[in-house]
């Protein structure tokens, strides 16, 4: 496709005036960022295959429109490769689908929406899903999940301290990416549960806080397993939302050998996480004059398909991680979106 490049267009000396700039303007995110030149620019949107003028994704809250061209200087400032323009393509309309509110991400508690991919784009453009899944040290994860957050701070109003009130963050408000292992999930991949066909790629986004860590190296059974994964769940709010559980590869292995699917996963885990009022209460999790009954029991979710379950990160000993929601709970559902959506 071609078109005309509309966007202002600044004349600079050099290099370290392009940092200047972005830094002055509030552009950028507080690291040093790649000059979104035109030819740049024009390369990107090119291998979307779609008009720069061509309207990705509408807030539904400002009415403000997204571009292949806008998304494709962010996503030049951020570091990303040609190749990545079809999952910010898809993570944009995801975002900005009523339900995922993207809201979510810019309120006080300490939310930033979580990138999982899944699928054969993993592989085609080399999505970490092993070691330090979360860290740094690889290309992909870090431009695209850096590319999504540039483009909530200037396309969507998304910056510090105006809009977004969080309250103390956390790193993924910087990059938070991760792709699905798809040698070590046993079952078919996460986006087939979400309605994309199992042999497709897709990006599924979260509106998360930061990982916990559930460590269970003592046990090779899954009850003792999901014990401990439910317990570092228990952390959560208690409002309803969507709860993220990465499987570590032997955890997800334990569960296979078991003959468990996901579907059993997700059904042990929301049987297993569950505090009484009481409880809630004595933490300050609830105020004293609660309306009801002290032993009532209350879940992190309100059904197993609440449960996310995937697969990622090394392989030496026995973690998991889980991926609390935002304070609003259900206000906020996790949309999967296909990188090539059939018309």
């Amino acid at each position: 496709m071609t078109g005309t490049l509309t966007s202002a267009r600044y004349e600079v000396a050099d290099e370290q005036a392009v940092q200047d700039l972005f830094v002055r303007t509030g552009w950028g995110d507080g690291l040093p960022v790649v000059a979104p030149t035109p030819e740049r620019v024009e390369r990107f949107v090119a291998a979307s295959g779609r008009a720069p003028d061509e309207v990705v994704g509408v807030l539904p809250e400002q009415a403000r429109e997204l571009t292949v061209e806008k998304i494709a200087v962010n996503a030049v400032a951020a570091g990303c490769r040609e190749e990545y323009m079809s999952v910010l393509l898809a993570a944009v309309r995801a975002l900005t689908r009523e339900e995922f509110c993207l809201h979510s991400t810019t309120v006080s508690g300490a939310t930033a929406p979580l990138l999982v991919l899944s699928g054969p784009i993993v592989e085609q453009i080399n999505v970490n899903t092993s070691y330090s899944v979360f860290g740094p040290g690889h290309v992909a994860n870090a431009t695209i999940g850096r590319a999504v957050r540039l483009i909530l701070q200037n396309l969507c109003g998304g910056v510090p301290g105006l809009y977004d009130k969080a309250t103390f963050g956390h790193p993924g408000k910087f990059s938070y990416c991760i792709g699905e292992s798809r040698t070590a999930n046993p079952w078919e991949p996460l986006h087939a549960d979400r309605g994309v066909p199992a042999d497709e790629s897709a990006v599924t986004v979260f509106a998360g806080e930061a990982p916990i860590n559930a460590r269970n190296d003592w046990s090779h059974e899954p009850g003792p397993v999901l014990a401990t994964i439910a317990d570092a769940m228990l952390v959560s709010h208690y409002t309803g939302g969507c709860v993220l559980v990465v499987l570590g590869p032997l955890h997800a292995a334990i569960m296979a050998r078991a003959g468990m699917r996901r579907a059993d996963v997700q059904a042990e885990l929301f049987r297993r996480a569950h505090r009484s009022v009481a409880d809630l209460v004595r933490a300050g999790r609830l105020p004293p004059d609660t309306p009801a009954p002290a032993e009532e029991r209350r879940g992190v979710v309100r059904r197993p398909e609440d449960v996310l379950v995937t697969v990622a990160g090394g392989d030496l000993y026995g973690y998991s991680a889980v991926i609390p929601y935002w304070i609003g709970g259900h206000d906020s559902t996790p949309v999967t979106e296909p990188l090539h959506p059939r018309s």
